[in-house]
């Protein structure tokens, strides 16, 4: 049965999306069979990963998949061992039809309904949430076993991480008592500045043994990929991946 982690922030620009793409890319690479699930109605993990136009997807998204609550119609193939269970903006109107349309006992737990169908069939399932603490988050989180929460190594962001680690308890005490902290890791990082090692020192300080010791610096390397795709074809991508290859490693022996 799959590991279902998820990868969230209530911040905007925090490295969600890329850290789950590019986790997806290289458990998948390793020869792990993973399910990405796009839980942003941005879809900007769907556009990376698939680098097609989220439009291409409508009426066979994750919305789609949530409203029979079988995720198995609605996944797409991305490469050998990776699959998407894609988003485009209607994923807006979750929450609308939640509590409008939906006829079911426990609202929070949507996404894990609609996930179980296709658990067997991968040894890993990560969901990039979206920047906010609502219905689709805490659906996100009751789906999980495990947390990744994302610090960019900026004040706003970490500001953000108390309210998230709050969120995280009131949903083991409400509805997933097994939901567990894999831990922070923190994203982003500009090492010329002082500033941004000091947030990532406050954050050992703060959190310790929680914080990932993996940590991705910022590489421009990293944000053509969203234009050219993942690829592992030259030096610089290489380089560009190593950290999360780390990070990986890490988030593997966390959550065996």
């Amino acid at each position: 049965m799959g590991v279902t982690i998820s990868f969230g922030i209530q911040k905007g620009g925090a490295g969600k999306t890329t850290t789950t793409a590019i986790t997806a890319f290289l458990l998948a690479r390793a020869g792990k069979k993973v399910l990405a699930v796009d839980f942003d109605s941005q879809g900007n993990l769907t556009q990376f990963l698939t680098q097609r136009n989220i439009y291409d997807f409508t009426n066979h998204t994750v919305l789609d998949a949530l409203k029979i609550q079988n995720a198995v119609p609605f996944v797409h193939p991305v490469m050998s061992n990776l699959d998407i269970l894609p988003a485009e903006d209607l994923l807006i109107t979750f929450s609308s039809w939640l509590y409008q349309k939906y006829q079911g006992t426990d609202p929070s737990r949507i996404l894990k309904d609609t996930l179980e169908p296709v658990k067997d069939n991968y040894d890993y399932i990560l969901i990039d949430l979206p920047p906010n603490l609502g219905d689709h988050t805490i659906n996100a989180l009751t789906a999980s076993d495990y947390a990744v929460v994302l610090l960019q190594s900026e004040p706003f962001c970490y500001d953000a991480l108390d309210r998230y680690l709050e969120t995280l308890q009131l949903v083991k005490d409400k509805t997933n008592p097994n939901l567990v902290l894999a831990g922070i890791l923190t994203v982003m990082l500009d090492s010329r500045t002082t500033l941004d090692s000091a947030i990532l020192e406050k954050a050992n300080h703060d959190y310790e043994d929680v914080v990932f010791t993996s940590v991705i610096k910022r590489r421009s390397r990293i944000k053509e990929f969203t234009v050219t795709g993942l690829q592992i074809n030259t030096k610089a991508d290489l380089d560009a991946l190593e950290p999360y290859e780390n990070f990986v490693k890490e988030l593997i022996d966390r959550v065996q």
